[in-house]
């Protein structure tokens, strides 16, 4: 069967390769519709017109079909987690390869899929080591590979996935650096060549409160978006203590979040969420990002353990971006967006949103989706989106928008590092790579891996 590639067009900053499955795209009569119906003053205006919009389907399960097997990269507590969510999906999917740098987290995920799912992956389907992931890809028998490696490794390792033919589901972020980003978009365009499917982890693409707050700020529930405020402040991150056995290298892998190279420091691991969001709402991107940000009691690594960054996005549009990791203090993650006429608002896992005094004008009902939908749990609904579009031979690939928004926080975190602003061409552009030129599991020299200070020699290149 010919597949059919979606023909949804997005905004200019988006380039061609940003193809999603037009068969979730609403028309003018259903999406866009008035406030009141006869007053022309009170009519909504759209924000884009309906080509521009593209809606998920979100049923519980999806359909029936072609076996689809699967491959794991990275089976750490994500990456089991990932395969559970995948083999959740539907009726006909099997996880079939694994590959990890430790033995021991492959037998503790496969022990775990056959205890919940009764999915059993053979021990020469296994693969151990820092090209583990070139074998699994090079499997004629899988059909797509699930990316749930530290996010530094995500770009070359979608990029062979794509290469090998295969679809693919790549966990947040897109990269941590430049190199990583343009290698990261090299992929994107590839898979549209390839009319392969990529589905990104940033999960809440397809949590029902944020698909329908989608819905009614594209239908102009809050008017232009004018500014933002991005929040992701929670309790620190716990590291491992180094056993006298470990190495230098695997004592990092058993920390990954607290060094950069891994992860990309938690304003790009965490805070990609909620900027992912804008970006997503607003089909907009950063032009700018001037940042600051400390070490305060952060005890392992060579990362920051609180940002505060202003974006200045297409239009003018400021938005704001907060993230903390400090014990103690008050945790606050979601996102506002202010329009001109009104708001919308995700904090305390509620989507509501106000005209300009204040009064509340609309409030997704979480007890009426649960009446009429069984599946709730977005890290499963991307699986069975992801499945249905492999399965109806579409192509499926919004992973751009998740990668301008790892690129935002990318230029936050090296303007907080620096005390510089960074403009999103100077980043992208940039030879930013925080790579090792060797990958092993021995002794590195850890004085190398400083904890930047603002104002200092720090380069980006």
């Amino acid at each position: 069967m010919t597949k059919k590639q979606s023909t949804v067009s997005r905004r200019a900053f988006l380039s061609n390769a940003a193809i999603i499955g037009a068969s979730g795209t609403l028309g003018a009569g259903s999406l866009f519709a008035s406030c009141t119906g006869g007053n022309n003053e009170n009519k909504l205006t759209p924000l884009r017109p309906a080509s521009e919009v593209y809606i998920p389907e979100l049923p519980d399960k999806a359909i029936d079909g072609k076996p689809v097997k699967a491959a794991l990269i990275g089976c750490g507590s994500r990456g089991t987690g990932a395969a559970i969510n995948f083999l959740d999906a539907g009726d006909g999917l099997s996880i079939v390869a694994c590959a990890d740098i430790f033995g021991y987290r492959i037998d503790d995920c496969r022990k775990m899929m056959k205890e919940i799912k009764g999915n059993e992956v053979a021990d020469d389907r296994c693969f151990l080591g820092f090209d583990a992931y070139k074998k699994v890809c090079e499997l004629p028998d899988v059909d797509v590979v699930l990316i749930a490696s530290p996010s530094g490794f995500h770009p070359e390792q979608l990029k062979y996935a794509i290469e090998q033919g295969k679809h693919a589901f790549c966990e947040k972020a897109a990269a941590v650096d430049a190199v990583g980003y343009r290698t990261f978009m090299m992929a994107v365009k590839q898979a549209q060549t390839k009319e392969l499917c990529i589905m990104p982890g940033t999960h809440r693409h397809h949590h029902r409160g944020y698909v329908e707050s989608y819905k009614k700020i594209q239908e102009g529930y809050i008017g232009r978006i004018t500014s933002a405020n991005v929040y992701h402040n929670q309790v620190g991150m716990t590291s491992a203590r180094r056993r006298p056995e470990w190495t230098d290298m695997e004592f990092m892998f058993r920390n990954i979040f607290h060094w950069k190279w891994l992860t990309g420091d938690h304003i790009i691991d965490q805070l990609v969420h909620y900027m992912d969001i804008f970006t997503w709402f607003s089909h907009s991107k950063p032009l700018s990002a001037l940042a600051f940000g400390s070490r305060l009691r952060e005890v392992c690594g060579d990362i920051y353990d609180n940002f505060s960054v202003d974006f200045i996005y297409e239009g003018g549009v400021h938005v704001h971006g907060m993230t903390r990791q400090i014990d103690n203090c008050d945790n606050r993650t979601g996102v506002v967006i202010q329009g001109t006429k009104g708001s919308w608002s995700s904090m305390s896992d509620e989507f509501v949103i106000y005209d300009l005094d204040g009064n509340m004008v609309w409030k997704y009902d979480t007890e009426a989706a649960k009446e009429q939908f069984k599946q709730h749990d977005p890290y499963t609904l991307e699986h069975v989106n992801m499945v249905n579009h492999i399965r109806n031979n579409k192509v499926i690939n919004h992973a751009e928008t998740t990668a301008i928004a790892s690129m935002a926080c990318i230029m936050a975190r090296e303007s907080a590092y620096t005390g510089k602003m960074f403009t999103w061409d100077e980043m992208t552009q940039s030879d930013l790579n925080l790579m090792p030129s060797e990958l092993h599991l021995g002794n590195v020299d850890l004085s190398k891996y400083t904890i930047p200070v603002p104002g200092t020699a720090y380069k980006i290149s």
